[in-house]
């Protein structure tokens, strides 16, 4: 487990969360997910850092949270990404029942993303933050904790993407990366809402299809 995720996770949790965890049996058979092993992901997270903090904003099943975690473990990197959802799913979701299972009518998709990370073999540079994308942000800025990649993926309205935007910006480190997905004519808000923070900020964005991706200057 890197020093990083211990040092995150007592900043969070007063401690290690992982050692009493029990994967859901059977496991998921995939961690099925949308656009979470795009390939900026894996740069991203591969990127050189001492005590790197990635965070994962809106992470459904794990797919791009173990992706960035996968890159940053290869390359023997001293980090941890901090994986941030309510875990309910979005209400494009709610009639969807193949896509996980309700009980007393709350989905498990906790379970199901705390599994895939386990079967994964990556507790050790992995942590949930089971919060919704604000409360979460404002939880990490009380803590001190700032990061050098932001994944933003949680709603995809344009209120919702800008407020995440923004909250996410303040604990970006000078010279950090926020990396936007969902930037495609299927999700109006989420290009329009990229596009007015762009002018808010005053910097450019580069488009991989389909993401966003813009860095913080120095």
């Amino acid at each position: 487990m890197t020093d990083s995720l211990l040092e995150t996770m007592q900043k969070l949790y007063g401690g290690n969360i992982w050692p009493r965890f029990r994967p859901i049996e059977p496991g998921p058979t995939e961690v099925q997910g949308w656009n979470g092993d795009h390939p900026s992901l894996a740069r991203l997270g591969a990127l050189p850092g001492d005590n790197k903090v990635v965070i994962d904003v809106g992470v459904w099943k794990g797919q791009s949270t173990i992706t960035l975690a996968r890159a940053m473990k290869k390359q023997g990197i001293n980090g941890c990404v901090i994986g941030v959802d309510m875990f309910l799913g979005s209400y494009e979701h709610w009639d969807m029942p193949d896509l996980f299972d309700r009980h007393q009518g709350r989905p498990n998709l906790y379970e199901i993303f705390l599994t895939n990370v386990f079967n994964s073999g990556l507790t050790d540079y992995i942590l949930p933050l089971p919060q919704t994308s604000i409360n979460a942000a404002r939880i990490l800025k009380s803590r001190g904790i700032m990061a050098s990649v932001v994944h933003v993926d949680a709603g995809h309205e344009y209120d919702e993407v800008l407020s995440d935007a923004r909250a996410y910006w303040e604990i970006l480190q000078p010279g950090g990366l926020m990396i936007g997905d969902d930037y495609h004519e299927t999700w109006p808000g989420v290009v329009k809402a990229a596009a007015q923070f762009s002018i808010e900020i005053g910097l450019p964005m580069a488009i991989e299809s389909p993401k966003w991706i813009i860095q913080k200057p120095v």
